[in-house]
């Protein structure tokens, strides 16, 4: 929300086209390149022939062609009802835009980039919409799933701790561009067929969909159009999903068979491409394990890191402490205090929850009430310098430290209701209390209507979306610059009239 001389100094930042605003890819801070250096970095990235192939021409109109004449044949065949149809088939493409995130955890003076294609309204974004939709019970369902946070959290307090336990965090690299196709396709498939619930034609039509996804994931970067010709694009909505699969299908066969170390294999769960592992026995038999883990044609290598004591996964470190398995929350090195100022003109009572959600968070992941406390003077610290109350922030505190532990393990149910409310959905400024109050005002206007009467609640619900922020207004995925222009059809539409949706 801005206020003040805000505009016109973002204005000002915008048109100077030399400097790049981009998140870092871990721990929340802002970071600001030249655009040369940042240029550098994307070329590097997109000069790694085994992934990215430089095309002549824009695709586009091709590849749009091939969509559509794919969801037609879908509608045909009765996979596709008529509702499905129209929602995946996108008339007006935007054409997709590479970015990377800097890793200024590796590198703060030359970080390398994680890259990104920003698919947003591109013409297969509703088709891997549709075909993550279907996957995601299958990853749901493999023998190595982590959900989040919260189910480690339970699988650990499981777990009795032996003197001969070890500890082993791992990370695939680069797992979104390693993917064969035929790879990748083959582990969706099998899970698809084991999973029993859909026909073999439809199978076929969602590994189709899949490879059309796959061969033409094209972006623009530049003033030129790249085509990936391996993996997939870090950004497109199903990756994690076939990512998922491809892992576990693989896992099948090296890690929950294979070998005869499975004795030795307490725990092996895996987020994504970060897997955590519990081993007993020795350290050289659980560094032997890795080595077969890592020996595969597939291209999946696993970057190790084995403690008998203490690692960190996701956002816990995992300790021993008095022959018990504890938990406490870990704070990147290059975790940054990117809290949302009190003054920054967002909606008060986001304001206020943000410091309890932490809080709640910080609890959770905190097996030690001491351990609790102590981050949680950390984190009032970081409150206090955006300006929030410290009696507010003490009190906060005080009353999440009675909350039960074990309660907040669970997974929070929403209870279906036989008539859900429709709210009132509006981006939040400064003059939304005048709007809230008008709507209020004449509010029984619509609820004496005897039709209405039965489908409106008695008061309004009104809910504010984020509104524009400098976030939004200065980081972009399209980079400007003063000698190359973004594609003739960048935003997809031209000129002209159009029906919704």
């Amino acid at each position: 929300m801005l206020c003040g001389a805000a505009p016109s100094l973002v204005c000002t930042v915008n048109k100077d086209t030399n400097l790049i605003i981009k998140p870092a890819d871990k721990g929340g801070g802002l970071v600001i390149l030249n655009q040369e250096q940042y240029h550098l970095e994307s070329c590097r990235l997109l000069n790694d022939v085994k992934t990215y192939l430089k095309l002549g021409n824009d695709p586009t109109e091709q590849i749009k062609q091939m969509f559509l004449e794919y969801l037609q044949r879908g509608k045909d065949s009765g996979i596709l009802n008529e509702q499905e149809y129209q929602y995946l088939k996108i008339n007006y493409p935007r054409i997709p835009v590479f970015y990377h995130l800097p890793k200024i955890h590796k590198n703060c003076q030359h970080p390398p980039g994680r890259p990104i294609v920003s698919g947003i309204d591109s013409i297969s974004c509703r088709v891997s919409e549709h075909i993550d939709h279907l996957l995601q019970p299958l990853v749901q369902t493999t023998p190595a799933y982590l959900k989040d946070t919260i189910s480690v959290l339970k699988l650990l307090k499981e777990i009795k701790w032996e003197p001969n336990f070890i500890f082993a965090t791992c990370d695939v690299n680069s797992l979104y561009t390693i993917i064969p196709h035929e790879a990748g396709c083959k582990a969706t498939e099998f899970f698809l067929l084991e999973s029993k619930v859909f026909k073999l034609d439809q199978i076929q039509y969602i590994i189709e969909g899949i490879n059309l996804i796959l061969k033409n994931n094209y972006f623009w970067y530049g003033g030129d159009f790249y085509l990936q010709i391996n993996g997939t694009a870090m950004g497109t909505r199903f990756a994690p999903s076939y990512a998922n699969l491809f892992m576990a299908h693989w896992e099948s066969s090296v890690v929950w068979t294979g070998h005869d170390w499975g004795p030795n294999l307490v725990l092996y769960r895996r987020y994504i491409d970060d897997v955590l592992i519990i081993w007993q026995g020795e350290r050289q038999e659980l560094e032997s394990f890795i080595s077969h883990l890592n020996n595969n044609e597939l291209g999946i290598k696993l970057d190790s890191n084995i403690s008998p004591t203490q690692v960190n996964f996701l956002d816990l470190t995992i300790y021993v402490e008095d022959s018990e398995i504890k938990t406490r929350t870990f704070f990147k090195a290059v975790q940054t205090n990117n809290y949302i100022p009190t003054n920054s003109g967002h909606y008060p009572p986001w304001l206020k929850a943000i410091p309890k959600g932490q809080l709640l968070r910080i609890r959770r992941n905190c097996t030690d009430v001491e351990q609790y406390l102590h981050q949680a003077e950390k984190l009032i610290d970081q409150f206090e310098e955006k300006g929030y109350n410290n009696v507010f922030l003490d009190e906060m505190k005080k009353e999440v430290l009675k909350s039960s532990r074990d309660s907040l393990l669970q997974y929070k149910h929403r209870e279906d209701e036989e008539y859900k409310e429709i709210p009132f959905i509006m981006d939040y400024n400064i003059n939304n209390k005048l709007i809230k109050k008008s709507i209020e005002k004449y509010w029984p206007v619509l609820t004496n209507d005897p039709i209405l009467n039965s489908i409106l609640p008695e008061k309004p619900k009104i809910i504010f979306r984020g509104g524009n922020n400098l976030s939004s207004d200065l980081v972009h995925s399209y980079i400007r610059t003063n000698d190359v222009q973004g594609p003739e059809r960048f935003f997809g539409i031209t000129p002209g009239f159009y029906g919704c949706g």
